[in-house]
């Protein structure tokens, strides 16, 4: 008698029954070294201060093009990239995007090299301020489309995928548990006071990562507790690991990443109910009880965070002074901007004394899409966030028509969300371990919408 796929986990050739439901990590499912692969070395990057040292994100850089390598060196890996519909246009964007970016580097733009070439006595400039940063943010992007097909490939199967999830959210908690023990301690070091930031050297950053890590956790805990699969057994290592990754995200005090979280948790419930996977009725019920979770975890561990919210108003003021003077900045070359990687030289140049105490000491522009805009100018950027909202519509697209992964599909597209929602108030994605973290998880998803509910 046949098994039904849902009773199946492969481990090469051999199918082994699933546990109703139950995380299991050994055997890994056929061509799982690719997830197992891939969690190393994002949570590897993480680990090495996010990879902001150059060296450090050119090893993920060359990392990813490693993986990328064996992928296609795997018949049935790269049967599953190869499957793929739609990637055309993405990919003619994200072409466009590092063209745009190499073209800055000569002075063939329209309106001619920076001016700051002719002030320095350099004959031969460029449009950007600063070739080797844009050089270096270059390679960054090509090794974030190399992370981007990785993820493709993990999430070519149903059962690779989830492992693959499965294995983030474990490393997740072992990671937040480090951290917190270290945030705890004192042992690691911590730039916004007792705040948890892991190596990220700030605690928003640590924030989205573990934003986005709780709303994929919570979703395997729904999927436990849903009948018929309902059992409290199988549900308990999801419940703890949500338990542990909430209390993360409540140490890092980030209001931006809290919010994010609880948008990207109304994303994920409105998926559920549009694909006919959760009842209004159930999502309400849940909803209550996982407010009512949230506001005893924070009555609890959240004072840092609630203190916080209360002295939002003078932070609100300094990010609009920030914004203020960088949309400015833009608007004096809004075609090509300044270049890839300039934003914190740019900064710098606008340095004055009425405003040094908002300026002097930020790393990037505390908005993803305004610093876009400011390195890359309207030529640069369009492409890239069309590439995006392509990939994206594609996906929700997909995931809505899919009767199997609908849970994780929708918790993949949170996901989306909280990273999306908090870049418009901080730089998490600026940190090339964040960046490739998110890459690789819309390329699993990319791939996963496309699935049939026979694979």
């Amino acid at each position: 008698m046949a098994i039904p796929d849902r009773m199946k986990y492969r481990s090469g050739d051999v199918e082994r029954p699933a546990r109703g439901g139950a995380v299991v990590f050994w055997p890994p499912p056929r061509d799982g070294w690719i997830a197992i692969a891939s969690v190393a070395l994002i949570y590897g990057a993480h680990w090495l201060y996010g990879a902001l040292i150059s060296d450090a994100a050119m090893l993920l850089n060359i990392g990813a093009a490693v993986l990328v390598g064996g992928a296609l060196l795997s018949p049935r890996l790269r049967n599953d990239v190869l499957r793929l519909k739609g990637l055309a246009a993405p990919a003619i964007c994200f072409g466009i995007v590092i063209s745009v970016a190499l073209w800055t580097l000569t002075p063939w733009t329209l309106g001619g090299p920076h001016p700051v070439w002719a002030y320095v006595g350099v004959a031969f400039g460029a449009s950007t301020i600063d070739k080797s940063a844009t050089t270096i943010e270059i390679v960054k992007l090509l090794g974030l489309g190399c992370i981007f097909v990785v993820g493709a490939a993990t999430g070519g199967r149903d059962d690779r995928a989830r492992y693959a999830i499965e294995l983030t959210i474990a490393a997740g908690v072992i990671f937040g548990i480090w951290a917190l023990v270290g945030s705890s301690t004192g042992s690691i070091y911590q730039s916004g006071g007792h705040r948890l930031e892991g190596h990220f050297l700030n605690p928003n950053t640590a924030g989205t990562v573990f934003a986005v890590l709780l709303i994929l956790s919570v979703a395997q805990l729904v999927r436990a507790l849903r009948p018929p699969k309902r059992n409290l057994t199988h549900a308990l290592p999801s419940a703890t690991a949500s338990l542990a990754l909430l209390v993360c995200l409540l140490d890092s005090a980030s209001r931006g990443a809290a919010l994010a979280f609880l948008v990207a948790s109304l994303v994920y419930l409105g998926l559920q109910i549009a694909s006919g996977h959760l009842k209004l009725g159930s999502a309400i019920i849940g909803s209550l009880l996982g407010i009512a979770a949230l506001i005893f975890v924070v009555s609890i561990a959240g004072e840092q965070l609630i203190d916080r919210i209360f002295d939002s108003h003078e932070a609100s003021i300094a990010r609009l002074d920030i914004w203020r003077f960088h949309w400015q900045t833009f608007v004096d070359s809004p075609l090509f901007g300044y270049g890839l990687g300039t934003s914190e030289t740019v900064n710098k140049s606008l340095l004055t004394l009425s405003n040094y105490d908002r300026l002097w000491n930020i790393r990037s522009i505390l908005n993803v899409y305004l610093q876009w805009l400011e390195e890359a100018g309207i030529i640069g950027a369009a492409p890239m966030f069309a590439c995006l909202a392509l990939l994206l519509a594609t996906t929700v697209r997909n995931s809505l028509r899919r009767h199997r992964m609908a849970g994780l599909l929708a918790s993949l597209i949170a996901a989306d969300a909280v990273v999306m929602i908090h870049g418009a108030t901080d730089f998490g994605l600026e940190v090339p371990s964040v960046a490739a973290f998110w890459a690789w998880l819309l390329g699993v998803q990319y791939s996963l919408a496309q699935g049939s509910s026979n694979r």
